[in-house]
């Protein structure tokens, strides 16, 4: 898809308590096969007491509407929409009447082409907010004219795509030649744009104005939704197969098709697939051939993407990032609502993933969200008139670095906790389309008012009961770190204000689309701004601004692809020694981690990564990195990697907002507001500096506007050896701040080296694998404090310190009173608030 394409329509679319503890999500298991037994996912965090599912609410058979909404809502609906509201007045109704004069301009449905792309008057969308008017606008007459307005658009579009797909691109319209309108092959299938823009509303608009269909509407309405469901079915993008299978393992045999159901065109069709076949009555729907087709939607679409949410994204965190993943998770939000307020979400009938609120991915998302929002907001130089924007964790593709409204997403997931009475989740869901998005509480109304689709002014009205207090901001209740083990995505702060000083840790699998090279990659943002993160953009398939090389990490040269030309991506990202997008030979290893007051840690095997079978390069041993964040300031790094032929590149990456000034061993990089970021190499010794200030053009062509890292240092390992250590300290600093001195130790046997700062010393093991019998090293007089990585977790030690010249000497044994933590991280000399076994509290409900 073109970037001008996704600029226009999805710019938008897209918890100070206990800093010791970590919150950590709840596995689920895979969904099998139904039975009478089974009612819920796997034992894990109990989540508030809320129906298991809308069977005992169920409406009488041919009721409307019940996707979404259903006849029970509307009186409040409609006492909703009254001036007295402000989201109604200066919001949704804005819309309406604005959408009004459209169709009245005859601008819709004319200037729709009825392609499966953009379109300006997309015909669909705006029969879904005549559809919506029509069930809650108080005036029984204005309800009439919506509802008879959403008629005449859905049944445009029905009558034309009722005529079957074309078979040439003969029609003309607004200056290009394309297929007849709502008549492309692929209009509602495979990777249709149109259709995940778009999709739910042909089903919602026959919900929404059931009475006023007729009886040969519906007939041609099911034709159109059987040919569409049906080629879904068959070819819908990465579509579960094998085809037909329902509820059955060997739909989740495959890893990589699991891992796809994290695409955002593969939910779409999901939503798509299961609303359609929910629209009709069954006296409408003979032999209820149609509606047949939510045994595929739940018991194939959902199944899959069930299990991925409990294994490959447990966590709450989708593997296309933030350019995609909020439509992803808004298509499942929706459809499992419909399930919802249809009565279909009953798990002994259809299986424990039709049941949003027993999965706990959802709480997750909310938790990842609000951790994934930077501590304080920031005016863009390019979109002043955006007003304080949060700066994300961004992963995966982007176009713009700009932080996307979910609420095609949260307000799906709101509605739903009306209806469960999950009062906590909804309030901070409420908190966050408030306060989050671009603007904040002050632009609300303006979001309302100028929606990227109408469904989105339809969510925010739908979300915010006007006579409900302004819910409070959830962050404080929740823990300052968070792991999404799916992802291997690790989130830790000093706290929930906005000086907090911030750090995420990436070791992600990357197999699927807009994924990128963030394997060992970390970032670090103080005082109110970044001072290294990395430089996104959006690559053309998977190369030069997806590689290695834009983020903070190693890159490796390998072996060249053989038979590829010079031209091909792999290429690109072989000559940048970057780790393989699409084509790793298999997925990193998160080997440790923890979390405490006084320190983040991690240890992430990356090797996997920076090979690929199906290229041939498999060059790489070994590529490991441990990390330690000694809160607030400062960073220690410590990376192993080893390829099997000498001469090949080994290079240490860091991202920059500034260029930085090298002196020996030492960079030094200045914000524009004054804040610094001192850089010191230790390892290898004599390696080469340098600032990197300039990039090619194809660079520049896909990377994303507004982000503020423009520039790079690089550590290169000299003499390109078979095996290298990089060991390097980075410390955040006010402006006039000089940089602490950080000095090189080791232990006496070479088996452990690291790095001495500011009283603080840091070790980790110069190779994996083997276990701690005894350790001896000397440290500065001016360390009071020990981390030692790389222990067994839990495993007790003896420690023993003494003064020697110029130093303490330091002694440590296996088997003692002092215990490592989870992580295998032996704290000595911290305080009992700094170090620790780590806690775990409960996400947001």
């Amino acid at each position: 898809m073109s970037h001008l394409l996704l600029s226009i329509m999805m710019a938008v679319f897209l918890l100070t308590a206990c800093a010791d503890r970590q919150a950590t999500p709840t596995a689920i298991e895979a969904p099998e096969a139904p039975s009478s037994a089974e009612t819920s996912v796997a034992p894990g965090t109990p989540l508030p007491t809320a129906p298991a599912s809308a069977a005992a609410g169920k409406q009488a058979t041919g009721e409307h509407p019940r996707l979404w909404l259903t006849t029970a809502d509307l009186p409040r609906l409609r006492a909703w929409a009254s001036d007295s509201n402000p989201l109604y007045r200066d919001g949704l109704a804005v819309v309406l009447a604005n959408a009004t004069d459209a169709m009245d301009r005859g601008d819709v449905p004319d200037q729709d082409c009825g392609s499966r792309e953009y379109e300006e008057y997309a015909t669909e969308m705006y029969a879904e907010l005549f559809a919506f008017a029509s069930l809650v606008h108080p005036d029984a007459a204005a309800r009439a004219d919506y509802a008879a307005r959403a008629r005449t658009l859905l049944m445009t579009a029905i009558t034309e795509a009722a005529k079957g797909p074309a078979t040439q691109e003969n029609y003309n319209c607004n200056g290009s030649r394309g297929y007849p309108p709502f008549r492309h092959p692929e209009f509602f299938t495979t990777d249709s744009n149109r259709a995940r823009w778009h999709g739910e509303a042909f089903p919602l608009v026959v919900d929404w104005i059931y009475p006023s269909l007729s009886a040969a509407d519906k007939a041609k309405i099911r034709t159109v939704f059987l040919r569409w469901s049906e080629e879904i079915k068959q070819s819908g993008y990465h579509h579960p197969e094998p085809v037909g299978l329902v509820n059955d393992p060997a739909l989740l045999a495959d890893r990589l098709q699991v891992r796809w159901a994290g695409n955002n065109y593969f939910t779409a069709h999901m939503r798509n697939l299961g609303l359609m076949a929910l629209a009709l009555d069954p006296a409408d729907d003979p032999g209820q051939t149609l509606h047949a087709y939510l045994d595929q939607a739940t018991g194939a679409w959902l199944y899959i993407f069930h299990h991925l949410s409990g294994t490959d994204s447990q966590g709450g965190l989708l593997p296309e990032g933030l350019e995609y993943s909020p439509q992803t998770a808004s298509y499942a939000i929706q459809f499992l609502l419909a399930l919802h307020t249809a009565g279909e979400d009953d798990p002994n009938r259809r299986g424990p993933q039709v049941v949003l609120s027993a999965n706990p991915f959802w709480d997750d998302l909310v938790t990842s969200y609000l951790h994934g929002l930077s501590p304080a907001t920031t005016i863009l130089d390019s979109a002043p008139e955006l007003g304080p924007v949060y700066q994300p964790a961004w992963y995966g593709d982007a176009q713009h670095y700009r932080l996307p409204d979910f609420i095609d997403a949260f307000g799906a997931l709101g509605l739903y906790d009306q209806a469960v009475s999950n009062a906590p989740r909804l309030a901070s869901l409420r908190w966050i389309e408030t306060q989050t998005p671009a603007g904040g509480a002050d632009r609300l109304l303006e979001r309302v008012a100028n929606p990227d689709d109408f469904r989105q002014a339809i969510l925010y009205f739908l979300l915010f009961d006007p006579a409900a207090a302004s819910a409070p901001d959830p962050r404080p209740a929740l823990p300052t770190a968070f792991l999404a083990p799916g992802m291997n995505k690790l989130f830790s702060r000093t706290g929930w204000g906005a000086d907090a000083t911030w750090f995420i840790y990436s070791l992600s699998w990357n197999q699927i689309d807009h994924q990128q090279a963030d394997g060992n990659h970390f970032e670090f943002y103080r005082d109110g701004e970044w001072l290294t993160k990395a430089r996104l953009g959006y690559a053309d398939i998977a190369e030069g601004i997806a590689s290695t090389e834009f983020r903070n990490a190693v890159a490796l040269a390998n072996n060249r692809p053989p038979d590829r030309d010079d031209d091909d991506w792999r290429i690109d990202l072989w000559r940048r020694g970057s780790q393989w997008n699409y084509v790793a030979s298999g997925d990193p290893t998160l080997l440790a981690h923890s979390t405490a007051a006084g320190y983040t840690y991690a240890l992430g095997d990356a090797t996997n990564l920076y090979n690929s079978e199906n290229e041939s390069a498999v060059d790489i041993t070994h590529a490991s990195r441990s990390i330690v964040w000694l809160k607030p300031d400062h960073i220690v790094v410590y990376d192993r990697a080893q390829s099997q032929t000498a001469g090949r590149f080994k290079r240490w990456w860091l991202q920059l907002p500034q260029p930085a000034t090298v002196s020996g061993a030492r960079a030094t990089m200045q914000t524009t507001a004054g804040q610094q970021l001192f850089l010191t190499s230790l390892l290898p010794a004599n390696a080469t500096l340098s600032a990197v200030n300039t990039v090619e053009q194809h660079i520049l062509d896909t990377a994303a506007g507004d982000d503020p890292m423009q520039t790079r240092l690089k550590v290169e390992a000299p003499g390109d050896p078979t095996s290298v250590r990089f060991l390097q300290v980075l410390q955040g600093a006010d402006a006039g701040a000089g940089a602490d001195t950080a000095t090189l130790i080791g232990s006496d046997d070479g088996t452990f080296a690291g790095a001495a700062v500011r009283g603080a010393a840091v070790l980790f093991p110069v190779n994996l694998g083997a276990p701690l019998s005894s350790l001896v090293f000397t440290a500065p007089a001016s360390v009071t404090r020990f981390l030692v990585t790389g222990l067994t977790p839990d495993a007790g030690y003896t420690v023993q310190t003494a003064p020697v010249a110029g130093g303490t000497r330091v002694t440590i044994g296996a088997g003692g009173a002092q215990h490592a933590d989870a992580g295998g991280v032996l704290a000595i000399g911290f305080s009992a608030s700094q170090a620790g076994a780590v806690a775990y509290l409960p996400m947001v409900r």
